[in-house]
């Protein structure tokens, strides 16, 4: 369990580039709440490269173990945001509530379903499973 552990640092990887991506090609043309909530999409899209990568080099002994390692995922992601927002904000819990409300157009709770489900939809149980060297 531990090299799933680990290996969120992938995904906070492809978040960083998410971000720097954001920042450097479309921030300037939208206001900051659409290219945040554009930022969610490209997101997905993203952290689910190292999670079809981790799931084929190491790939899980079942669906419940799929999920549990996403739901470590998500955890560990939304620590990580916590703590970002608990060291720039003059109110961490309630900018951090905030983002987490999908009905003001926030769609970063997507990110953490994706985190749970991505590691299910990419588990393989037949032997045709590659597995990456």
């Amino acid at each position: 369990m531990i090299k799933y552990i680990l290996s969120w640092f992938l995904l906070l990887l492809a978040a960083l580039l998410n971000a720097a991506i954001r920042e450097l090609a479309y921030k300037d043309f939208f206001e900051e709440h659409l290219s945040h909530q554009i930022s969610v999409f490209t997101g997905l899209f993203l952290i689910s490269i190292p999670i079809l990568y981790i799931s084929r080099k190491w790939p899980f002994k079942d669906r419940v173990q799929a999920f549990v390692v996403g739901l470590i995922w998500c955890f560990m992601t939304d620590l990580f945001e916590f703590l970002m927002f608990f060291r720039v904000s003059e109110n961490p819990y309630k900018a951090f509530l905030k983002v987490h409300n999908i009905f003001a157009g926030e769609y970063w709770i997507l990110i953490l379903i994706w985190l749970v489900i991505c590691p299910i939809l990419f588990y393989r149980s037949d032997s045709r499973s590659i597995k990456i060297n």
